[in-house]
């Protein structure tokens, strides 16, 4: 069997245990492959220009690299899923060189992209992932692994492009009691190009009057990604109104929920203390009076058999 390692960016790595290192120390994995860019966003006036990738050989071992193309897609929480096809495929149009090679342990090889349109495409933006696989070497056993970093390409071929986009699902608590809070909401992609929500562009909730900014994260074409935040320092109390919004060519997408932050457990106590202070009193003045009668009939008792004695004399 042949088992694959992936990883969609810039570093993969697997450390063995017959690596070397001292003692107490991380030791330095035999295998440790780096690819730079860790993608890349290639709009249609650099179509033509050659594109270009970085493998660095940052292990104590050898290896032998094999350059493959793959479509990929991502799924719900933004988990990229490499597929042998998928919609909107850019997979035909790459031309690597070179397709194979060896690099020595600190060794580094530059890989060179062009991408050759066909004659009409789609409008739009078209993807694919580099796979730079070292694959399973000869040797016993019934399972080999092979290891790859996948980088994405996003290609977007002239012609008009649609930004549209929809936010909806906005998960709010009605009611807490303080922070965190939770958010979540659900992001289509209804346009022709991926959306990056990232830095300044980030999604946030709109609430008590300032911006609260979801993780960055990107969203493919066609696609739908879920995602959360935690709202760590929410105010005292509120009656809060969370809003998240998102524009694109159809306009601004938005929903609106309601929260309500009350501190019923600090109410609870603050009504608690005068609570029991009183019944504490009431209890005190039960006790005490009980003791007032309790001396009075023994006094009581006293001076009769005080009179009772007298009589007899």
């Amino acid at each position: 069997m042949i088992a694959a390692f992936l990883m969609a960016g810039g570093v993969a790595s697997v450390a063995y245990p017959g690596a070397s290192g001292m003692s107490g120390a991380a030791p330095d994995p035999d295998f440790s492959l780096m690819v730079s860019p860790t993608r890349l966003v290639i709009e249609p006036k650099a179509i033509g220009d050659r594109q270009s990738f970085m493998v660095t050989n940052k292990g104590r071992l050898p290896v032998d690299i094999v350059v493959d193309r793959t479509d990929f897609t991502t799924d719900r929480s933004g988990k990229v899923i490499f597929q042998p096809s998928s919609p909107h495929s850019a997979v035909d149009w790459l031309k690597v060189r070179p397709g194979d090679f060896r690099l020595a342990p600190g060794g580094q090889q530059q890989v060179t992209v062009r991408i050759d349109l066909p004659a009409k495409p789609e409008n739009g933006e078209h993807q694919v992932a580099l796979l730079f696989v070292a694959p399973a070497g000869p040797g016993g056993g019934n399972i080999k692994l092979n290891r790859a970093i996948g980088t994405p390409l996003y290609i977007t071929v002239p012609g008009p492009t649609d930004t549209s986009i929809r936010v909806h699902g906005l998960r709010v608590p009605e009611f807490a009691m303080g922070g965190p809070v939770e958010f979540g909401v659900t992001v289509d992609n209804l346009g022709t190009v991926h959306r990056d929500f990232f830095g300044k562009k980030s999604l946030n909730v709109r609430v008590d009057g300032r911006d609260v900014p979801f993780p960055d994260f990107t969203v493919l074409r066609g696609t739908s990604r879920e995602v959360a935040l935690k709202w760590e320092d929410p105010p005292f109390m509120c009656i809060c109104h969370a809003t998240v919004s998102a524009s694109g060519t159809d306009g601004t997408s938005s929903q609106t929920r309601t929260l309500i932050i009350f501190p019923v457990h600090l109410l609870a106590l603050l009504v608690g203390i005068p609570v029991a202070f009183y019944v504490l009193m009431r209890l005190a003045r039960r006790r005490y009076r009980k003791h007032l009668l309790v001396a009075a009939r023994t006094l009581h008792e006293q001076n009769r058999d005080d009179l009772d004695q007298n009589e007899k004399v």
